[in-house]
């Protein structure tokens, strides 16, 4: 008889907005337009922000660190480890993991001569900085 083996699921990462909204705001009783006049940001701003639409960035956190006394750098742990998971889950993204993967573990070993000259180093690269090029627009058009 074999041993099961039993693995957790992995969690999905909270993003910063939703702890502020449950850790803080809920916690408090706060009303939203008063935490965003806090904030100095609209009442909008803020519900993107709870709402997972909209990151909390270097300047929210810290006015976030003032008002929540939890650290900016906490706050931006929490986003970053959101963002990083929410952009491992996207189609391109794993294309290109893939792509660069196989430069690395084809390519990377070769003596640097040897992989400058290569035809198929030079595909490999082409491919991994065609769809890492095809990231940025997304990212920058969102």
């Amino acid at each position: 008889m074999s041993k099961k083996i039993y693995t957790k699921p992995e969690r999905v990462p909270s993003h910063a907005g939703r702890v502020l909204k449950s850790g803080f705001i809920d916690q408090y009783e706060l009303r939203i337009e008063t935490v965003a006049e806090l904030l100095g940001i609209t009442r909008g701003h803020l519900s993107r922000i709870i709402n997972a639409h909209s990151p909390v960035t270097p300047d929210i956190a810290l006015k976030l660190e003032i008002l929540t006394k939890t650290p900016a750098s906490q706050w931006l742990t929490i986003q970053s480890k959101y963002d990083a998971y929410m952009m491992e889950q996207e189609t391109e993204f794993k294309k290109y993991k893939e792509a660069l993967n196989n430069w690395v573990v084809n390519s990377l070993p070769m003596p640097p001569q040897e992989r400058r000259s290569d035809k198929k180093t030079q595909k490999l690269v082409t491919k991994a900085a065609g769809i890492a090029k095809q990231l940025g627009k997304k990212k920058n058009a969102a």
